[in-house]
């Protein structure tokens, strides 16, 4: 295989053929994604997603570089010096170009365009060698062959592959036999920081795509609308129920300016009406408009009177954000229910209620038709995190971008399509008598929901690090709280659904103590399995999240492994939104009985009261 041009849709294109991505072929050659030829732009405007690129990339960025808020990666995003795109065609090479005869153990290396060579020995045809350097800082090379030690430009055998250590592979001279002492893995020819890893080619650790996901976003056409300096904080004053939610409400937010807008809003309504300078009502109204000269609207005062720093309102404002437009998006609600519903089903959406106040909810919505963009930034190899720890110490992983095209911009390969979803939005009284309950905060004295969503953006921060764990331990404790009941809740679902639970993903809403479970499919049709469940066994999915509290590991996992493990909690890291962290089953069903520890020592520093009522 040279270089084919291949037939796949977008979304399989994004998930398993993207450029720098390795992948089999017919199941007969191990190839490597190049940059297809041409692309179309995706109909997403760049700036709207450039703060969740950000705060995606900022950990590898300053990771790399040792300096909060520095580094190349995100000077590209705040150039805007990327374009999102989507790959009309595919185009792959075989990878790598390397063989090997079992038999004998001879290597050969071979250029892309050629033929698979045959044994000089006799053996027949040479089987692909799928083995390949990979390190942190992207580096990805087929191995290479030493020379002799001798220096008699013989060919180099490699033996001993049948190992499943590496470290027993060794080279040798075909000619004088002479066994090299150079190990199959040398130090990294990219960074040259460090040794590489040898890897099976194909395998998930060369290749780990670095995606974000958006919801609902606006086309390229309604952009203008909503590209105004107040999204964010209308979108603030939606959660606290100041503003009307949905994007008609932060159209009218960028609307509202002050003075200048208010009288000229009179001015037009004025001549509508046929008022005159002069008139009574004339006058009277335009003293009105001119006495907003200067001030701002009263949900804008509202939002300010939170008290955050401008960059907290950005960060708050853009998850509220993605709430708000996932909630306006064909939403279905129990009331829509009870109202469409057949006479026979009255009673079991009469449950619905008592059933959500058992499992501190306030309501859960049906997203039947959720616009949904997947877009992969760019990609890290051995690892999917920023930092990590293993037996060579603390690592910190290189983000890659795709290769710029002739405009200089990086391209940003993404996918718009549709889903289904369900919202669950948790009771914030209930989230905060809890805190309270456990120890964790003083009782704030907040009586209703709207009060009690305001008390929590003021006392916890937005949460914009995928990979670490907030230092502020309210901010961890209700993140773990709806990260957690995300994972039941997503496990219940996938039982009845007719989704694997890998199937199925979660966007969390912190802030606004609200998680979204929606299909991530991998088809452009939706398959209607969780509207099935919303309309008929939403009632048995809930009284399922907590059946069976327990682990086959407890006590130690709740006890000493965090309160969750694969056995419990974790599911596939596609489908997490955190790879499996801050999780806890202590805070959804209150914390074990302290074990015996030794005088002056303490098991745990907070008690947790169970969040489900039993």
């Amino acid at each position: 295989m040279s270089i084919e041009e291949l037939n796949r849709t977008n979304i399989q294109a994004l998930y398993r053929y993207m450029p720098g991505q390795p992948f089999n072929w017919s199941s007969k050659v191990s190839v490597v994604g190049r940059s297809p030829r041409h692309t179309s732009p995706l109909d997403i405007p760049e700036a709207w997603v450039a703060p969740q690129l950000r705060r995606l990339i900022r950990p590898f960025a300053e990771g790399v570089s040792r300096q909060a808020g520095v580094g190349p990666e995100l000077e590209v995003i705040d150039r805007g010096q990327y374009a999102l795109v989507k790959a009309e065609d595919l185009q792959a090479s075989r990878f790598p170009n390397t063989f090997h005869c079992a038999a004998c153990g001879h290597f050969r290396t071979v250029r892309v365009g050629e033929r698979i060579p045959n044994c000089p020995h006799d053996h027949g045809q040479m089987r692909q060698f799928p083995w390949a350097e990979i390190h942190e800082c992207g580096h990805l090379k087929q191995i290479t062959a030493p020379r002799c030690a001798n220096n008699c430009r013989a060919s180099m055998a490699l033996f001993n592959t049948e190992s499943f250590s590496i470290s027993r592979w060794y080279w040798q001279c075909e000619r004088c036999r002479t066994r090299s002492t150079q190990p199959v893995v040398n130090w990294c020819t990219t960074c040259r920081t460090g040794r590489a890893n040898a890897t099976r080619i194909p395998q998930s650790s060369a290749y780990y795509p670095q995606q974000i996901t958006v919801l609902n976003p606006p086309t390229r056409d309604a952009y203008a609308s909503l590209a105004h300096d107040r999204v964010h904080l209308a979108a603030v004053a939606q959660s606290l129920g100041v503003l009307p939610p949905g994007a008609d409400g932060l159209r009218m937010a960028g609307g509202t300016r002050d003075s200048e807008g208010a009288v000229a809003q009179f001015q037009k309504m004025a001549a509508v009406l046929g008022w005159q300078p002069g008139d009574e009502m004339y006058e009277r109204g335009l003293a009105d408009a001119r006495a907003k000269e200067g001030t701002a609207p009263a949900w804008a005062e509202q939002v300010d009177a939170l008290g955050l720093d401008p960059e907290s309102v950005d960060a708050l404002g853009d998850e509220c954000l993605q709430l708000s437009l996932a909630r306006s998006a064909a939403a279905l609600t129990i009331d829509d229910l009870r109202t469409e519903s057949a006479d026979e089903l009255h009673p079991t959406y009469a449950a619905y209620p008592a059933l959500f106040e058992r499992y501190g909810l306030r309501d859960v919505t049906l997203l039947r038709q959720l616009p949904i963009a997947y877009i992969d930034a760019g990609y890290t190899r051995v690892s999917p995190k920023a930092h990590s720890s293993g037996p060579r110490g603390d690592v910190n992983t290189r983000f890659r971008f795709f290769e710029a095209g002739r405009d200089r911009r990086f391209p940003m390969y993404g996918v718009r399509t549709e889903t289904e979803g369900l919202l669950f939005s948790l009771d914030q009284l209930r989230v905060v008598e809890w805190l309270a309950e456990s120890g964790v905060v003083d009782d704030p004295g907040v009586t209703t929901v709207e009060d009690a969503q305001r008390w929590l953006f003021t006392v916890t921060e937005p949460v914009t690090d995928i990979f670490n764990a907030p230092e502020s331990r309210i901010t961890k404790a209700i993140l773990g709280l709806v990260h957690s009941m995300a994972h039941r809740t997503m496990k219940a679902l996938a039982t009845r659904c007719g989704l694997n639970v890998d199937s199925l993903a979660e966007y969390l809403f912190p802030a606004n103590s609200a998680f979204l479970i929606y299909a991530n499919t991998r088809s452009e049709f939706i398959l209607g399995g969780l509207e099935h469940v919303y309309r008929y066994d939403l009632a048995d999915a809930l009284s399922e999240l907590d059946a069976e509290s327990r682990c086959v590991f407890d006590p130690p996992c709740r006890h000493s492994f965090g309160g969750a493990c694969a056995a419990c909690l974790y599911v596939s890291e596609v489908a997490c939104a955190r790879f499996n962290t801050v999780l806890d089953r202590n805070l959804l069903f209150g914390s074990l009985p302290a074990t015996v520890e030794p005088a002056g020592q303490t098991n745990q520093e907070v008690t947790w009261r169970p969040y489900w009522n039993h």
